[in-house]
């Protein structure tokens, strides 16, 4: 059943929205965790480091995916609000459209360019076969990427967010299941994680989309509603383009991050992807409740409910901070025991630097996680009611900070530098967004 979120005390609506999409969202982190848990204890901490190097490249190129799929819905969200059905039917319509052309051009763009980005960022030649070998598969396979989010903001903007954290959830149970067949049984190492991923992305995007068609009549979608023109594509686009290279304008930031991070050894490498992957389980909140948010403000929006939006997000920001308390403290206090997961009864005298890097990133950024989780608030807030040009130019704002302190920070500091890379790029677009959704929302 589709939800109504005009209607209602605004925390409670979002809180009871936002609630699926955190236990999907750390059930897919947990499932990312694993995956990479099982990479480093049952290959090699060098496996670790070179699966971690790929993080920048499939956030870059994820990132994009997530950034138009949510763009595109949307207006999706706007026309269901302003309970124009026909026209919220032909949005899914369009959607999917673009949605097949961008997963034909990503894809052959993605397996063309890996090689050659992977030299560009001075992958070590000790990590790089497992770098390439693992970003093959996972481009080769993008299209259950592309048509899970789609098929997820698509039920998200209708106000169901309780379907697509089932299939979720499916998906990260096969996802384990397969990576310890294809890695521990199978012996097929880093290629083995990578099919474990894709496989079972495929799978749950398919049985979601057989579902969510066949149980909401809202979705009961004819031929006509394929059928769009540019106009109306546009209004699409013109969300979603430009928050989709907000994300990957932010990804870039971390590509030079990562090609500073390779001029340290192994093992700082190996130690930066283990603290990377727990500092994703405790940023899953705020992002579920940006999520949330996105979809509040844009049927509320729609509706011209302007004063339901602001006492919204006004309480996504107290329900943020008590939560942002919670989660750097536990960060802090768990940062040694969970980077012990990720290492191997053999890696021996590597141990030490491993830990010690991990150690340090997360000890450190737990201290600024603030200014992260209102990134995710006010991001969602301001593209919920369509201005996207904003959040792109905080995406612009992280890009310039993250690269500039990239190149000059560990030159002078060493490790430390990267850790402070993010940090301030963090304090940059946080400070940004909320200027911007201060000076956008009306007064009346």
């Amino acid at each position: 059943m589709v939800n109504d979120l005009t209607k209602g005390n605004p925390a409670r609506v979002i809180l009871n929205f936002s609630l699926p999409v955190i236990i999907g969202n750390i059930c897919q982190q947990v499932y990312n965790f694993v995956d990479t848990v099982i990479v480093g204890r049952f290959i090699s901490y060098e496996a670790l480091a070179g699966v971690g190097i790929t993080n920048c490249f499939t956030f870059l190129v994820l990132g994009f995916v997530w950034g138009i799929t949510s763009g595109l819905s949307i207006r999706t969200a706007q026309l269901f609000g302003a309970r124009d059905m026909a026209g919220m039917r032909r949005s899914v319509g369009t959607s999917l459209v673009i949605s097949i052309i961008l997963t034909v051009v990503l894809t052959l763009l993605t397996v063309l360019l890996t090689a050659p980005s992977l030299h560009l960022i001075n992958t070590r030649a000790e990590v790089y076969d497992y770098a390439y070998e693992y970003l093959i598969i996972v481009f080769g396979g993008i299209f259950g990427q592309v048509a899970y989010n789609m098929i997820s903001y698509i039920l998200r903007a209708l106000g169901d967010s309780r379907t697509p954290l089932f299939f979720l959830i499916l998906s990260s149970v096969l996802n384990i299941g397969l990576d310890l067949l294809f890695i521990i049984s199978f012996g097929w190492g880093v290629r083995g994680a990578a099919y474990a991923t894709v496989i079972s992305q495929a799978f749950s995007a398919l049985l979601c989309f057989i579902y969510a068609f066949r149980r909401y009549p809202e979705l009961k979608l004819s031929r006509d509603d394929f059928r769009t023109d540019w106009k109306f594509a546009w209004e699409h686009l013109r969300i979603g383009i430009p928050m989709a290279l907000q994300f990957s304008i932010t990804a870039t930031g971390i590509v030079f991050l990562q090609a500073a991070l390779n001029n340290f050894p192994p093992t700082y490498i190996a130690g930066f992807t283990a603290a990377s992957k727990v500092q994703n389980l405790f940023m899953q909140i705020p992002i579920g409740f940006g999520v949330a948010i996105a979809s509040y403000v844009g049927q509320n929006w729609g509706a011209g409910e302007i004063g339901r939006v602001r006492k919204g997000v006004n309480a996504t920001l107290v329900m943020t901070l008590c939560v942002c308390i919670v989660m750097s403290t536990m960060m802090s206090l768990l940062s040694r025991p969970m980077t012990s997961l990720f290492l191997s009864a053999d890696a021996g005298e590597m141990v030490a630097p491993i830990y010690d890097a991990s150690n340090r990133y997360l000890h450190i950024t737990a201290i600024f996680f603030p200014f992260l989780y209102l990134i995710f608030l006010y991001r969602n807030a301001l593209q919920g009611i369509g201005r996207t040009f904003l959040p792109l130019m905080a995406g612009v704002l992280e890009l310039v900070i993250r690269t500039a302190a990239s190149l000059t920070l560990p030159r002078h500091f060493g490790y430390d530098g990267i850790v402070f890379t993010d940090v301030l790029s963090w304090i940059g677009a946080s400070i940004m967004l909320l200027i911007s959704y201060l000076v956008q929302m009306p007064k009346k």
